[in-house]
């Protein structure tokens, strides 16, 4: 048979599996979800360093020393001081999670008749809840120093205005259940058919031997994709949203299918190498939520020392992860950027298969 109809057929078996253990494997997709979200959503921790663009059309005096307190308390980063449009270009890339301008003639005035004015993403409300707390608390102090009326300070939220924290959740969760549905499906599945027998069977038989992986690999894409759709529902109803609407949908679902893919593929490399189930769950608990914990699923990484920033710069998931909250919080996710996201996922997928290929030819000639 040919590579189409043999991981055609072996995949029918797979999913007429899925089907007999309907139950378990929906209370599986359905409890995991539930309990993150439910943990998740009542978590809340503090960003440090949060980066912020500087735009001072001022330059006096009162400016100066405006800047130089909103950084000396340690929660906000000036990444950069620079024009107002190349500010909100940062915003945009996500590069900055806010761009804070100082109008001209702020020093004049000493603060009291030109106020300040703050653009915020909401994609990642705890950042823009530190930087809208800083300079309102500054320009209070600010005001206090030099009259009596204060600092005004006008907020914008130029992305995700209507977001919640729970969107922010569920954006990262849904890549999480992705990844690790597809890595506790696919490979169970093989080495429960190894531990049976059946792989043995399978390979002495004319099938495809890439068709026995690239099986196993969509039905574990699958997988991951039901627990992911079962997830998203659960968000949807604990409060969540999605501001980019049926557009932006369609290509959440696409980032998600390519997660789960690419997962499937890293799951097959563990499950030709380990012999054990055991060793196969330590593999893949090591490597997933580490993995996840880096790419913000959990929390921003904002939060997260310097030293992990290259580790999160490396990730697969950490664009995946970005993708899906631009998409359910900020309203919009660019062309370049779905394509982008889109590139590293399928170099990533296309890198494991190679490498399952190679560790399962490499391990099942011993058998």
């Amino acid at each position: 048979m040919s590579l189409l109809g043999d991981t055609h057929t072996l995949l029918l078996r797979e999913m007429l599996i899925f089907k007999k253990n309907m139950v378990a494997n929906t209370m599986r997709s359905l409890i995991f979800p539930l309990l993150f979200i439910i943990l998740l959503g009542s978590f809340g921790s503090t960003p440090k360093n949060v980066p912020v663009a500087i735009v001072n059309l001022d330059n006096g005096p009162g400016a100066l020393s405006f800047i130089n307190q909103l950084e000396a308390g340690g929660s906000i980063s000036i990444l950069s001081q620079t024009n107002q449009q190349e500010a909100m270009s940062l915003l945009s890339q996500g590069q900055v999670a806010g761009v804070v301008v100082i109008p001209s003639g702020f020093s004049q005035s000493h603060g009291t008749g030109t106020g300040v004015y703050i653009y915020l993403d909401n994609s990642q409300p705890q950042s823009a809840s530190v930087i809208s707390a800083r300079v309102d608390a500054i320009a209070a102090q600010f005001g206090s120093a030099t009259s009596t009326s204060g600092v005004p300070v006008v907020t914008n939220y130029v992305y995700g205005a209507s977001s919640n924290y729970i969107s922010f959740v569920v954006g990262g969760l849904l890549v999480m259940v992705a990844a690790f549905g597809a890595v506790f499906t696919a490979g169970f599945t093989l080495l429960s058919d190894r531990e049976l027998g059946n792989l043995k069977a399978f390979l002495t038989t004319p099938i495809n031997r890439f068709a026995v992986l690239l099986s196993k690999i969509l039905y574990g894409t699958f997988q991951s994709f039901f627990s992911a759709l079962i997830g998203f529902v659960i968000g949807l109803l604990y409060g969540a949203t999605v501001a980019a609407g049926v557009v932006g949908s369609v290509e959440m679902i696409w980032i998600i299918f390519l997660v789960g893919f690419g997962f499937s593929a890293l799951a097959m490399c563990f499950a030709s190498i380990a012999r054990q189930v055991q060793n196969y769950a330590m593999m893949a608990q090591s490597t997933v939520m580490p993995l996840a914990f880096l790419g913000g699923a959990f929390v921003p990484v904002t939060l997260l020392p310097a030293f992990l920033l290259p580790l999160v710069a490396v990730n697969p998931l950490t664009y995946a992860v970005n993708a899906v909250r631009d998409v359910m919080i900020k309203g919009f996710l660019p062309l370049s950027t779905l394509v982008y996201t889109s590139i590293i996922m399928l170099i990533f997928t296309g890198v494991m298969m190679g490498l399952a290929l190679f560790f399962f030819s490499r391990t099942n000639k011993q058998m």
